[in-house]
């Protein structure tokens, strides 16, 4: 379905309003748990993905024959409202906050409907400004002891005890005096409670203070609740259960800034069922070919992109933008030996002295069989990346990995012009590229990072004011 559907507020009243959210903040989720296919020989297997879903027959049965519509409308407004105000406002004068978002999001949709491809920031866009997110002593305090639920490796390549919590600052903020002192603006989220230990070292930085939730630790990697292709960015849904609820929180952080999100993905209409998108900003890659083309690239895996987040997008974006999936490696038992996210495997340079450039580990990603999403069938088709490659003017290599992390290896910061914000510890990655095409390569420390699964690319989020 389309997104008239938020049209619906204009058409109920504060009643309805009222009685409708306690269905929305509780909705009637069925669940498809598919760790129950893996065979259980350890105590432990890293979390694998659900399958989540509402039988439209439920929602009308509770709210009457607009009851879908009246849930999607609802729940996108909602979706998008600052967590601070959720947990802050009674009920009646939630239908008021409703009624003035829903108010905004008839402005949203009209500049959905007006999107043009052009528009889009395709990955190699030279930035300007940079979004991090600092991490409170308690969150971190939550997952010690507790890595392995978090996925987390409990030292990092140096022996050291991680996560620890003056290691991941300071290697947040090394990346963003970095960025300050190659003149970008640069943007800090920080815990109210962190500020008074980091102080000294945020006068570079416009900062913004909120209250971190005591469980939302991976919030640090703020590549992954959003995407910002445009002004204002689209927010996502984090597969993991212990991820939920990072996106309220890069919400309310958005808000705070002055960039109000333009949509969030969230459910997909199949016959008579809706089934709950799943969408994580390090999956996503926008690469625009010399011809003009715009292909979004998503990764599909343990925490890829799933056929609700295809469709939905195939709904939400211009015709002319195509939509390719990414296969990507899984894992069972070590979360290691997968690719949770497309940054990990697969990196797009941009134009380097007259040469588009990507990089690849073919061993972990789909390297033949690439699957493009059909807006019109709803169904994908078999496409070969070296085939999508050569239609956008991209040669594709393979850097050396002697010695270098499989999480950071590719996982770098682009700054466009041939600048990349990266891991240093991947010295044979770095030269290879300063060597063979004259990148800049920016390298910091960031031990403590990698050890939770990410790199430069995950820790940051570019952002568009224009």
């Amino acid at each position: 379905m389309g997104l008239e559907y938020l049209n619906v507020i204009d058409e109920v009243s504060d009643d309805i309003i009222e009685r409708a959210l306690s269905i929305i903040l509780n909705p009637p989720i069925q669940v498809i748990n598919l760790e129950g296919s893996i065979a259980r020989r350890e105590h432990f297997i890293p979390s694998q993905p659900t399958i989540e879903y509402i039988e439209v027959g439920r929602l009308q049965q509770i709210m009457g024959p607009k009851g879908l519509e009246i849930f999607l409308a609802l729940d996108q407004i909602i979706s998008l409202t600052p967590y601070s105000t959720l947990r802050s406002t009674n009920p009646k004068s939630l239908v008021e906050v409703i009624r003035y978002l829903g108010g905004k999001l008839h402005g949203n949709l009209r500049k959905i409907h007006s999107l043009k491809a052009v528009e889009f920031r395709g990955e190699d866009s030279v930035k300007e400004e940079i979004l991090l997110v600092l991490p409170s002593k308690t969150q971190v305090d939550n997952v010690r002891g507790k890595q392995e639920l978090w996925i987390w490796r409990e030292k990092t390549r140096y022996g050291v005890e991680s996560p620890e919590f003056e290691g991941l600052v300071s290697e947040i903020l090394s990346i963003g005096e970095k960025l300050v002192s190659l003149g970008l603006k640069v943007d800090v989220a920080v815990d109210g409670s962190t500020y008074q230990f980091v102080e000294d070292r945020l006068y570079k930085f416009n900062v913004v203070t909120l209250d971190m939730p005591v469980d939302k630790l991976k919030t640090i990697y703020v590549r992954d609740q959003s995407v910002t292709w445009l002004p204002n960015p689209i927010i996502g849904n984090m597969a993991l259960p212990f991820r939920r609820g990072e996106e309220e929180v890069v919400v309310e952080i958005y808000h705070k800034l002055g960039l109000t999100p333009l949509f969030r993905v969230r459910w997909a209409l199949l016959d008579n069922i809706l089934v709950r998108a799943v969408m994580e900003g390090g999956n996503f890659f926008v690469i625009k070919g010399g011809g003009g083309d715009v292909v979004v690239l998503s990764g599909i895996g343990v925490r890829g992109s799933n056929w609700a987040t295809f469709k939905v997008l195939g709904e939400l974006l211009p015709e002319d933008v195509r939509l390719v999936g990414v296969p990507l490696a899984g894992y069972i038992r070590n979360w290691e030996l997968g690719a949770v996210h497309l940054d990990v495997v697969f990196s797009y340079l941009g134009d380097l002295g007259g040469v588009r450039v990507a990089l690849v580990d073919p061993s972990r990603l789909g390297f033949y069989s690439l699957l493009e999403y059909d807006r019109r069938t709803g169904l994908f088709k078999p496409v070969e990346l070296l085939k999508l490659m050569r239609e956008l003017e991209v040669i594709v290599d393979e850097p050396p990995r002697d010695g270098a992390s499989v999480i950071t290896m590719v996982n770098a910061l682009n700054l466009g012009r041939g600048r990349l914000v990266a891991d240093g510890f991947n010295e044979s990655v770095n030269r290879y590229l300063e060597r063979s095409y004259g990148v800049e390569v920016i390298r910091v420390d960031i031990p403590h990072l990698e050890a939770g699964g990410g790199g430069v690319r995950c820790a940051t989020k570019e952002l568009w004011r224009s």
